[in-house]
């Protein structure tokens, strides 16, 4: 198992007790994701956000362990954040099977909500990197997971 939730939850351990105490992860969105209060209202006005409450992670995505994959600088700076949490969280689940899984035939599916991180790039369309297609296009995510740990089965989104 691999996972990231909100109240920095990170392993099988961390969500049984979460569990069991009853949490609840749910907390102001906060300035630093974006002003609530200036679309919050409670009539469903559209544009608007009827709650300033959500669940988030706080991990910090702008660290990334290079050395275990197999990139370069300049194609991590074009790489949707959401790819690289998936890459480490696949990993650590990988790891924790305590199975080989290097060049055996292992299917790769990967459900993608949102796009934001493309969104954001493809504002300029005079803005093109070399690695623009790879980082933040969807159809690539189940292909990298498939790339990095040598798996040879399938791929899908």
């Amino acid at each position: 198992m691999g996972l990231r939730l909100p109240e920095g939850i990170r392993s099988d351990t961390a969500l049984y007790n979460f569990l069991i105490n009853k949490g609840d992860a749910r907390s102001l969105a906060g300035k630093i994701r974006y002003n609530s209060d200036a679309y919050h209202r409670s009539d469903s006005k559209p544009g608007s956000i009827i709650s300033n409450y959500g669940y988030f992670l706080n991990d910090d995505l702008t660290k990334f362990d290079l050395s275990m994959f197999n990139m370069t600088p300049a194609e991590v700076e074009r790489l949707d954040p959401n790819q690289r949490l998936l890459l480490e969280v696949v990993r650590e689940a990988l790891e924790s099977s305590g199975e080989e899984w290097r060049g055996k035939k292992i299917g790769t599916y990967v459900g993608v909500f949102s796009e934001d991180w493309q969104d954001l790039h493809s504002k300029d369309t005079q803005n093109f990197a070399s690695y623009q297609l790879t980082g933040d296009n969807d159809f690539v995510w189940a292909n990298r997971i498939a790339y990095e740990y040598d798996l040879k089965g399938p791929r899908y989104i």
